[in-house]
């Protein structure tokens, strides 16, 4: 079963004022770089990063991964929000993948274990869906089966795969995880975790 994965990095940091999110220091690199690190640690067998706020300087970042089986697709439709960048990732893979596994770019705490159990889960059981549940809610990665492709295309402005979760709730699974996710939306956020 080839699972794709997509990381969801286009957003404009809106509540972070001037700073780009992605782009500040995180363990002796940026964020991005931590959360590209995971990825690529992971059992996926391809990414795909879709990019849009300030795409030259986030893609500065991801050009030294590009030998990776790493391919960057940029979202000229960013500001109209999240859904725009998941259509973008649909309408690449098209059918040549059989899950797409989403994570976001901001979640810098999530290691690559936790990203191949949801992977080895979703082989063992292949649902519709399956998401992350930790102690602060509903997390990531979170991964689509094929079914479901059509319906991401179907998504609008800024929510993500939650209408579609619900809806597909009985072929739906719940994966486990004790580790809080923290994104980071504000500077305070990003001084929580860093401090953590």
């Amino acid at each position: 079963m080839k699972i794709s994965g997509v990381l969801l990095a286009a957003g404009i940091s809106s509540r972070m004022g001037s700073a780009n999110k992605l782009l500040m220091e995180y363990k002796n690199h940026t964020i991005l770089d931590e959360v590209l690190t995971q990825l690529l640690h992971s059992n996926l067998e391809e990414l795909i990063i879709v990019t849009g706020y300030e795409h030259d300087r986030i893609e500065k970042i991801i050009e030294p991964y590009l030998d990776k089986n790493v391919t960057v697709l940029f979202n000229s439709k960013y500001q109209q929000g999240r859904a725009t960048s998941i259509r973008c990732a649909v309408n690449y893979i098209q059918n040549k993948s059989q899950a797409l596994l989403f994570m976001v770019a901001d979640k810098p705490t999530i290691q690559y274990s936790l990203i191949n159990k949801a992977i080895d889960e979703f082989i063992k059981t292949q649902p519709d869906i399956l998401f992350v549940q930790t102690p602060s809610g509903r997390g990531h990665p979170i991964l689509f089966s094929k079914k479901i492709f059509s319906e991401l295309l179907e998504l609008k402005g800024d929510t993500g795969g939650n209408k579609l979760i619900e809806k597909h709730m009985e072929n739906t699974i719940i994966l486990e995880d004790n580790k809080i996710q923290q994104d980071i939306d504000t500077y305070e956020d990003y001084l929580s975790i860093i401090n953590r």
